[in-house]
C-alpha cells in the first residue's frame, strides 16, 4: 500500500446494524494495528430512514460485549461517495444492487470500487444477514462474520491488493 490515506465505506440498508458494526470493528482493528491514521472509515445506508440515529442498541450491546465501541451515526450514501471512497463494501447483494443502480444514474466510472463485504470472508462469500427484526443471536452472528472478515480485509488492503 502507498503512503497515502485510503478511504473505506461500509454500506447496508439503514446504517444502524450491519454497516455500523463493520465500521466499528474495522476502526477497532486499525487501532490495534496502529494504522488508524492511514485509513478514513465511514458507513452509510442506501435509505435515509435512520439518518442521524446511532446504531441499533442491540448492535451497540453486541459490539460492547466484544470490547468494541460503536462509532457512527446513520447517514445515507450519496452519489458523491462513489468518488470519495476508494473501497465501498456492500453488506449484502440487495444493497450492492442498489449501489449499482445509483452508479448507473451518475457515477458508473466509480462502480469498480464497490464490492461485497463477504467476498473477503475466509469462510466464503454471501450476504451479511440483516439482524434488525430478530433476536440477540442474529447480532452475535453478524459480529462474528464482521470480525473474521475484517481481519482478512485489512490484510488484503495493507498488502496493496484492493486500493490503488
Amino acid at each position: 500500500m502507498s503512503n497515502r490515506t485510503i478511504s473505506v465505506m461500509f454500506v447496508c440498508m439503514g446504517n444502524v446494524c450491519r454497516s455500523p458494526a463493520a465500521h466499528a470493528v474495522f476502526m477497532h482493528k486499525l487501532r490495534e494495528r496502529g494504522l488508524e491514521e492511514q485509513v478514513l472509515v465511514a458507513s452509510s445506508g442506501t435509505i435515509a430512514y435512520h439518518t442521524g440515529e446511532p446504531a441499533d442498541p442491540r448492535m451497540i450491546q453486541e459490539l460492547a460485549r466484544n470490547g468494541v465501541e460503536s462509532v457512527s451515526r446513520a447517514q445515507q450514501f450519496t452519489l458523491e461517495d462513489f468518488s470519495r471512497y476508494d473501497l465501498i463494501l456492500a453488506m449484502d447483494r440487495r444493497n450492492y444492487e442498489s449501489l449499482k443502480e445509483m452508479a448507473a444514474n451518475g457515477n458508473c466510472q466509480y462502480f469498480s470500487r464497490v464490492r461485497l463485504f463477504r467476498d473477503f470472508d475466509p469462510e466464503g462469500p454471501g450476504d451479511v444477514p440483516d439482524p434488525y427484526y430478530g433476536g440477540r443471536s442474529g447480532f452475535a452472528e453478524v459480529f462474528r462474520m464482521v470480525d473474521r472478515t475484517t481481519d482478512y480485509l485489512l490484510d488484503r488492503i495493507f498488502a496493496g491488493e484492493l486500493v490503488p
